[in-house]
């Protein structure tokens, strides 16, 4: 199974309801565990490149299974389902703001958040991680 199009605008508007919090304007994007886009945000008033940051930062984060800005991911394999989307030439984004969505031990997406400070990106990043897992705990209850 892979992230669905509810669950990323769940943790996208998460992400951006941190965002707002923190008075930063950012970009958000969501991939499935191809790598593929399933949804993405961009706030007014974001910078222009935040796109490309946020699906840069998902991008690695996927294909690492390890949070995007994690200096032990470097060098190691990537997960063979993201190859097609590096060769297309979707840019890795090494920087901190993008988390996978790991769920019974696999990767099913991640979430990538581009246009702040990497310690406001990574805030944003984990409060839509966390928007995933509360409502996959309320649905265990």
């Amino acid at each position: 199974m892979s992230i669905r199009l509810t669950e990323a605008n769940r943790a996208i508007h998460a992400a951006l309801a941190k965002a707002h919090n923190l008075a930063v304007n950012i970009s958000v994007t969501v991939c499935d565990a191809d790598g593929r886009l399933v949804a993405f945000q961009r706030m007014d008033g974001a910078l222009a490149e935040a796109d490309l940051a946020s699906i840069g930062k998902a991008l690695a984060s996927v294909t690492s299974g390890r949070p995007s800005g994690d200096e032990s991911a470097v060098g190691q394999r990537y997960f063979p389902r993201g190859a097609t989307i590096i060769g297309e030439g979707t840019p890795l984004l090494r920087r901190p703001g993008g988390l996978p969505i790991i769920r019974a031990g696999r990767v099913e997406g991640a979430l990538g958040v581009g246009g702040t400070s990497d310690e406001q990106a990574v805030e944003c990043a984990l409060a839509g991680i966390d928007a995933l897992e509360e409502k996959d705990d309320a649905s265990k209850a």
